[in-house]
């Protein structure tokens, strides 16, 4: 690993925050957003719809970042001073070898969105570097799938963030061309919403 998460996300997307529900907003221009299931169905309830959320989203991501593409998978912890509820922590959720990157006070860096009550509020990012290969994500996928867990993948190569979530993934895509691509190609998985949700 030439540079880590953090000194990459820095020189990447300076002044943005490592939350996966805060890109859309960051990027509007440059994201999308897949359903995981048909009808805009939120979460899966049976084998079949588990296999079929598995299938859309390894397929997508794949066709994203490419087979055995370098990326970050990135999660993180909410916690005060003098409270640490570690059933949160992805670190004893997912079974990953993730690195604690330096803790945010959410006051300090947002104080419009934080009181004073809020002072000793923090958010952990844990980072961990591996390689995209279809299926090897799954348990991690899930785990998102049934909001077990928040985290995203990040390819500074390629400049594409995609962010699972709890009824779809949200895709930030530098590229015009790729990200058009993708939307064309994946049309039936969009949202009918107006504004993409």
């Amino acid at each position: 690993m030439s540079n880590s998460f953090q000194s990459q996300w820095d020189q990447f997307y300076p002044n943005k925050l490592p939350f996966s529900h805060l890109l859309k907003h960051y990027f509007p221009q440059l994201w999308f957003r897949i359903h995981s299931l048909p009808e805009s169905k939120r979460y899966a309830n049976t084998t079949e719809e588990y296999e079929l959320l598995l299938n859309r989203h390894n397929e997508i991501i794949t066709d994203c970042f490419g087979e055995n593409a370098f990326i970050f998978i990135v999660s993180g912890h909410y916690f005060s001073q003098s409270s640490n509820n570690e059933t949160y922590d992805p670190a004893f959720i997912l079974f990953y070898p993730f690195h604690e990157e330096k803790a945010i006070n959410l006051k300090q860096v947002n104080p419009e969105d934080f009181d004073e009550e809020d002072e000793d509020r923090f958010f952990r990012p844990y980072s961990v570097e591996t390689i995209w290969q279809p299926n090897t994500h799954n348990e991690l996928l899930k785990k998102i799938a049934d909001d077990e867990v928040r985290a995203f993948m990040v390819s500074f190569e390629q400049n594409i963030i995609v962010a699972p979530y709890d009824g779809g993934i949200d895709f930030i895509i530098f590229n015009d061309a790729k990200r058009n691509a993708l939307r064309d190609k994946y049309t039936d998985w969009l949202s009918p919403r107006e504004d993409g949700l």
